[in-house]
């Protein structure tokens, strides 16, 4: 294993695996690297591969053995990880529950708005403190239109059910809703839910990167069309099913890509810069080689 110790571009597109995807079978994997941050570990290794012909800087989301539960993910570590790499576009999957008609089980949806229920997560580079200061983060649309239409392409392409847009609702975990909850999110727009969808878009441009999100739908949450309520053993079913679907997707979405895209930058260029200088931590911690936590429950 290469320990990373800054400042190269190596690759320009990241690939953030949402649960199930703790890898990517059939890639070309060149390099594996421990990357130090300021913010303390990542969730894992970042693995550098050929995808789509493309070289891309993997990371599983939850860690090895999805040990990690949503609220416990060091998200500002990843993000800044993946950008020291060179990384300009950040394309991620996630499995989700539908919470409305139109977004079954077995759907995928290109994610386009998000509703924030966290609560305690740390999500932003900006607090306030030296040499930073605060910024304020337009956030309007918070999901890259550029990397949205090439997944787009790439689902269409397959022929695989998919809704164009959903407003996912982000609760913290690891516990999934209640009856009265869900109907609450209905009522505000949500159309799918989430416990990892914030802050990763945010913190993403904070640092002038594109990100998009491949969602899979596992489940109906409480049962909204009368099925069962969502379980975990429900969820990594599904996406157990589903994975040669959501690889095949990623890797054609990251072949359409060329030299030419480039992320909306929203945040001000010497800011991040400042961010990417911050002294980092130590290095991460990850579990043993041969360890396998059990997996935590949760989307």
């Amino acid at each position: 294993m290469t320990e990373y110790d800054g400042g190269s571009n190596l690759a320009r597109i990241g690939i953030i695996g949402g649960s199930g995807t703790q890898h990517l079978p059939g890639s070309q994997v060149l390099d594996v690297l421990t990357p130090e941050t300021p913010y303390g570990p990542t969730s894992g290794p970042v693995s550098l591969a050929r995808v789509g012909g493309q070289t891309v800087a993997f990371l599983a989301r939850h860690g090895a053995g999805h040990s990690l539960p949503p609220q416990q993910i060091n998200y500002r570590a990843n993000l800044w990880a993946l950008k020291s790499l060179g990384v300009e576009g950040i394309i991620s999957s996630s499995a989700v529950g539908g919470l409305r008609p139109g977004y079954a089980p077995e759907t995928f949806v290109l994610t386009d708005q998000l509703i924030d229920r966290t609560t305690g997560r740390i999500d932003t580079y900006f607090d306030g403190s030296l040499p930073t200061g605060v910024r304020h983060l337009p956030a309007t649309e918070p999901f890259c239109g550029v990397l949205r239409r090439h997944l787009r392409q790439a689902v269409t392409a397959r022929g695989l059910p998919f809704q164009a847009e959903g407003t996912v609702v982000v609760i913290n975990g690891p516990r999934f809703s209640t009856r009265a909850e869900s109907a609450w999110y209905v009522s505000g727009g949500a159309d799918i839910i989430s416990m990892t969808q914030y802050p990763e878009p945010v913190l993403a441009a904070e640092l002038n990167m594109g990100f998009a999100n491949l969602a899979y739908v596992t489940d109906s949450d409480t049962g909204h069309d009368g099925s069962a309520p969502v379980t975990a053993e429900a969820v990594f079913g599904r996406l157990k099913t589903a994975q040669p679907h959501i690889l095949a997707v990623l890797e054609a979405a990251v072949s359409t890509l060329d030299e030419c895209y480039r992320a909306p930058q929203l945040m001000d260029p010497e800011a991040v810069r400042i961010i990417m200088d911050q002294p980092v931590s130590g290095p991460s911690a990850h579990a043993a080689p041969g360890s396998e936590p059990a997996p935590a429950a949760g989307r």
